[in-house]
């Protein structure tokens, strides 16, 4: 099994790498806004950007999602395609997750990312608010796919039923059983249902 790190995977010039909020904002500008015009300019930002998904999350809820991240950096994410479903496994570092195919993963191939979110917190200080910034980086993803499955590794780390998994899934692996998974926790009936 690969014990790689998303550090390695996001190696530098990587898309999705872990960047500064710099990078790709005037942050002096965001600094002089409310936090509530904070959140409007960057989902405006990026709202019609293809290849690019952003969101912000509020303070309290970004440190439960790092903590539980840190100490369970890795997990499934189950969801439709085509007539069957696509297992991908995401990782997380230095607040950074980086999402590949089950198979991409098994292969041990760093390189090949779907997905690549990154957490900015240049703004968790003055603002209480934490920004969002994902990459789709195949075609194997939609934008609105992508959403979805920030949806699905926010809920992993929130909920304490689905942190449950994620928690077996890491600490005591060879007590994770995908088929319990599966049958319990539905992962593809609460995929449908954000469509909703």
């Amino acid at each position: 099994a690969y014990t790689g790190s998303a550090g390695e995977a996001l190696s530098k010039g990587t898309p999705g790498a872990p960047k500064k909020l710099a990078d790709i904002a005037k942050v002096p500008l965001l600094m002089k806004e409310s936090p509530v015009r904070v959140r409007e300019i960057w989902l405006e930002q990026f709202r019609e950007k293809e290849l690019a998904i952003a969101g912000t999350i509020a303070k309290d809820e970004y440190h439960v999602i790092h903590a539980n991240a840190t100490a369970c950096p890795m997990f499934l994410a189950t969801l439709p395609k085509g007539e069957g479903y696509l297992n991908l496994v995401w990782q997380y570092q230095g607040g950074s997750f980086i999402y590949q195919t089950l198979e991409s993963f098994q292969r041990q191939d760093v390189g090949q990312v779907e997905f690549g979110l990154v957490l900015f917190t240049e703004l968790l200080g003055s603002h209480n608010i934490v920004l969002a910034h994902g990459s789709l980086q195949s075609g194997l993803l939609d934008k609105y796919e992508a959403s979805r499955l920030v949806r699905i590794t926010r809920e992993a780390y929130m909920d304490p039923a689905a942190y449950g998994w994620v928690r077996t899934f890491n600490q005591r692996a060879r007590e994770f059983d995908y088929e319990d998974y599966m049958r319990e926790y539905r992962p593809l009936e609460r995929w449908n249902a954000m469509g909703a």
